[in-house]
């Protein structure tokens, strides 16, 4: 007979221990009192469980379905029945040890019930409670097809609101959408027979355009302002690739509300932008017209628009943004004929380097592809097999182009740009791979190069245009405004739906929090300053907490010999007003600028009693950066700091860059320079991000940074390499747990209070947050004790928003102080959320940082939770100002650069208690 614990065999074990199993086990004293009977489309508990079972278990059950007898219960799937607390924590598949633990958890009594198994009990009750069974569903079937549906929740929004602060009259980029309470009219569109290409279905339903001027279709849903006719419920197309005939079934599904379909007012200002005659590139719409040439550097600017629409707490707006995007007038055949002219045999490699992972632009229909190769062995003469008339032809890229587009390529010869894509097809699961190819001659350069982003004239020619201030962004959005009132089709395609756009942008109050005086050494305070700059006063204070640098060694080669004793020079006479003490270094001349040089004279002068190696690069080289890097911060664990020679060059400027060098260094060897008054004690503050590099394709980093202090100014650190596809908290519960054993190391108890800001989260992840990330973080914390429950604030932050605030001066506008808070009407309607300005801008519009709250039990005000996310954006040693996001969340991201960009391995533990990837 066949192992039942084996692979085979499992089905036929199964059989026979539920039939034993239904023979002989005794009814529980909950079975004993009388139910009534369940409906065909009830099953038991028990019996519904089997929905857990994988493959052979599944079909073993099926089997025993089909022979049982008349009264036996009814095996059917369980998707409509509370899951049976005693299998929660089984695996999947496992029928016969399933069924073993079935028999086990009815004989258990109550009082032997352990902790674990009662927290099971409380996530299966959970589960039961959020599963809706077919009994209370069948209710809602009755429900009549004109009954209005919401898409939104009737609840009332969030509102959480501080009162710390000088109010401050201010207008945002939201402009209130004015909507006529009108129905929207919901159809299914059937075609018969079935067509799988999308942009086909929506060519077939073009053909009678006459019947829905107004409408959003999705390729199966047909939104419509009003009801249709009859006559266009049962409709006949012509396939115009083979002439064949299709039939379009629209059936009327339900009535709904136009202020709660969202989508389709995203949907319709997309139209309009279309009629604007503007280009989209992604979710963003640029005006070709309007473009700026830049003949010089052979670049153009072009100006343009970002739109959303959304329900907030203030109601229904529009956020409307101004932005740009830089084109090079170059097509990619010139710049692959240039790059061929200068690096001959060995232009392919140099051309990859300028072009893979950059995106062009196709000019004849202004799409953005972008480019993964380049293939030398295909030309425009190649052919490629197209669907023409539903009969597969082959065709070559240059009777293509002629034939559809009537241009003719010129060049013959020119290799292919290759782009990769993939798309889920129709009536797929898995996603197809799709490779396209572009024609060099065809294709416009889009971004600027890493050569042109170093050129500083270039770059401040460019900014003159794409910085725009807050007046000329405000003259923007009136002017958008004027276009589309003034516009006949796009003012229409509003009428029709009931819509019309308010003339101005919302106005409204925000408050601007006192500013935060700084503490040095030597007790000194300095009085916070409305701009939240103290570039001045951190160079003539002494630093809170200095580390005296007493072994020490730089590295430098023979031609950078007068800038490496200016250097030292420098770096020892600015110690002294700083508080710290510097001793003469050993320093160490190198042969030649090599990596491996560098790497060997690392390896050799790094000891246990050395605190901090020096290396002065030539240049700016990310290979020898990287080496360096990954030896001093993971081989040969010591703080390093890399310096480019150029930067100690000018003579006017080496003293202002050796006192930012030596606060680096006293940073990273353990040191703090400043600090705040924090209101609450025995808590740690969270700071984590995210770094996703094409290059690591599979893998991203998970960066995670936590105070172990009182004053919040000293960091542990933590960065995890990430397979694509894991779960956030994965990784997270594991460095929550090292961060809290640091602190009770280091302060002999645990704290009271978790404060977490997490960013790189969109809006599309807070729920998944919400429900996955803080309970496993929960978990992970009560492992420590059984009596230690710390409070957890956890707060996302978005610092990649297109929110912009505008503070009004009379009839002009300027961007709010340093400090400025919004908390009501432009913020979320179901979250609670808030606004910070945090930093000073001498140039463009700021952009405020929004924080998301989603979950909180600590008992905080928002105004404490605002002040104090306004205080830990002082915090960030690396900038002697305020930042835009707080400093943990800082920390983050450029642990998470370095390891990501840089290192490509993990830190070694023994530097996770100081700042080394400053």
């Amino acid at each position: 007979m066949a192992d039942p614990g084996k692979g085979r065999g499992r089905g036929l074990a199964l059989l026979q221990t539920l039939k034993s199993q239904m023979l002989e086990s005794p009814p529980s004293s909950q079975e004993a009192t009388p139910q009534p009977t369940p409906s065909p489309s009830v099953a038991s508990s028990t019996v519904g469980s089997t929905s857990t079972m994988g493959g052979r278990g599944r079909v073993a059950a099926m089997l025993l379905s089909k022979i049982q007898k008349p009264g036996e219960p009814e095996f059917m799937p369980a998707s409509d029945v509370s899951p049976n607390p005693s299998m929660v924590s089984f695996g999947r598949g496992r029928g016969l040890k399933y069924m073993e633990s079935l028999k086990a958890a009815s004989q258990a009594t109550q009082s032997t019930e352990t902790r674990a198994g009662e927290g099971v009990e409380n996530l299966t009750q959970k589960m039961a409670e959020s599963t809706v069974s077919t009994v209370q569903t069948s209710t809602t079937t009755a429900v009549g097809k004109n009954k209005y549906f919401r898409e939104i929740k009737e609840t009332p929004p969030v509102v959480k609101k501080g009162e710390t602060g000088t109010l401050v009259p201010v207008t945002a980029n939201f402009i209130y959408l004015k909507a006529e309470e009108n129905n929207v009219f919901e159809y299914d569109v059937a075609y018969e027979p079935d067509q799988d290409y999308r942009n086909l279905r929506f060519k077939l339903l073009n053909e009678h355009k006459h019947f829905f001027k107004e409408k959003t279709f999705d390729g199966t849903t047909l939104y419509v302002p009003h009801l249709l006719p009859d006559e266009a419920l049962n409709l006949v197309s012509t396939n115009p690739f083979d002439e064949s005939k299709v039939n379009l079934k629209i059936t009327f599904r339900r009535t709904r509300r136009l202020s709660e379909m969202v989508h389709i007012y995203n949907t319709l200002f997309k139209h309009i932008m279309k009629d604007l005659e503007l280009v989209r590139f992604g979710r963003q719409h640029f005006n070709e017209k309007s473009a700026v040439q830049i003949p010089q550097y052979k670049l153009e600017v072009w100006p343009g628009y970002v739109t959303a629409v959304d329900e907030y707490e203030g109601g229904l707006m529009l956020t409307l943004d101004s932005t740009h995007r830089v084109l090079r007038t170059q097509c990619v055949l010139s710049l692959i004929r240039e790059t061929i002219q200068a690096d001959g045999a060995n232009w392919k490699n140099s051309i990859s380097d300028k072009l893979v992972g950059f995106s062009v632009m196709t000019k004849y229909n202004k799409k953005l592809f972008r480019v993964d190769s380049i293939d030398d062995t295909m030309n425009p003469q190649s052919t490629f097999e197209k669907n023409e008339k539903g009969e597969l032809i082959k065709i070559s890229y240059f009777d293509y182009y002629k034939k559809s587009y009537g241009i003719e390529i010129k060049d013959l010869t020119q290799p292919m740009l290759i782009s990769r894509d993939s798309k889920r097809m129709p009536g797929t699961e898995q996603k197809t791979d799709f490779m396209i190819c572009l024609v060099p001659e065809l294709c416009q350069l889009t971004g600027l190069s890493d050569s042109q982003k170093q050129n500083f004239r270039l770059m401040k020619d460019v900014a003159t245009y794409t910085r725009i201030t807050p007046n000329q962004r405000h003259s923007a959005f009136k002017k958008f405004i004027k276009n589309v009132m003034d516009n006949e089709t796009a003012k229409n395609r509003l009428k029709g739906w009931g819509l019309s756009i308010d003339a101005e942008t919302v106005n409204l109050t925000a408050r601007t929090l006192p500013p935060e005086p700084l503490y040095f050494g030597n007790s000194v305070k300095v009085p916070g300053k409305p701009n939240a700059d103290w570039n001045g006063d951190i160079c003539r204070n002494a630093v809170m907490q200095a580390v005296d640098i007493t072994r020490w060694v730089v590295l430098y080669t023979a031609r950078d010999k007068n800038v490496t004793n200016d250097f030292v020079e420098t770096l020892m006479r600015c110690s002294g007003p700083m508080g710290i003490v510097v001793y003469k270094p050993d320093l160490v001349l190198l042969p030649n600028d090599r990596v491996d040089t560098y790497v060997m004279a690392l390896k050799k002068c790094i000891t246990s009693q050395l605190q901090l190696v020096v290396a002065i690069s030539p240049s700016m080289r990310d290979d020898r950066y990287s080496a360096i890097k990954r030896i001093c911060c993971s081989e040969k664990p010591i703080p390093s700091q890399v310096i480019n020679a150029r930067t100690l060059s000018n003579s006017q400027k080496i003293r202002s860059i050796t006192q930012k060098i030596l606060l680096q260094i006293n940073c990273k060897l353990g040191g703090t320079l400043w600090n705040i008054s924090i209101p609450f004690k025995f808590t740690m503050v969270i700071g984590i991000d995210s770094y996703h590099e094409a290059n690591l394709k599979k893998q991203s980093v998970f960066a995670f940074v936590a105070s172990y202090n009182q004053a919040l100014t000293t960091w542990f650190s933590k960065a995890v390499f990430q397979e694509r596809g894991q779960e956030i908290g994965d990784c997270c519960k594991f460095c929550v747990v090292d961060a809290l054993q640091h602190y009770l190391r280091v302060n002999g108890r645990l704290p009271d209070r978790i404060i977490i800001y997490r960013d790189g989260v969109g809006d599309g992840q807070l729920k998944l947050i919400q429900d996955y990330e803080i309970p496993q973080m929960q978990i992970s914390i009560s492992c420590f004790d059984d009596n230690y429950k710390p409070s957890i604030t956890y707060i996302v932050v978005q610092k990649r928003i297109n929110t912009r605030i505008f503070l009004k001066q009379g009839k002009e506008f300027a961007n709010p102080d340093p400090g400025t808070v919004v908390d009501n009407l432009i913020t979320r309607r179901d979250w609670y959320d808030f606004l910070i300005v945090s930093q000073k801008v001498n140039q463009g519009t700021v952009t405020p940082t929004h924080y998301v709250v989603i979950h909180d039990d600590s008992g905080m005000t928002p105004d404490q939770c605002q002040r104090l996310t306004y205080k830990m954006c002082h915090l960030y040693y690396n900038w002697p100002g305020t930042v835009r996001v707080p400093a943990p969340c800082q920390y983050a991201h450029k642990l998470a650069y370095l390891v990501g960009q840089s290192m490509h391995v993990v830190p070694s533990a023994s530097l996770s208690d100081k700042l080394f990837f400053l």
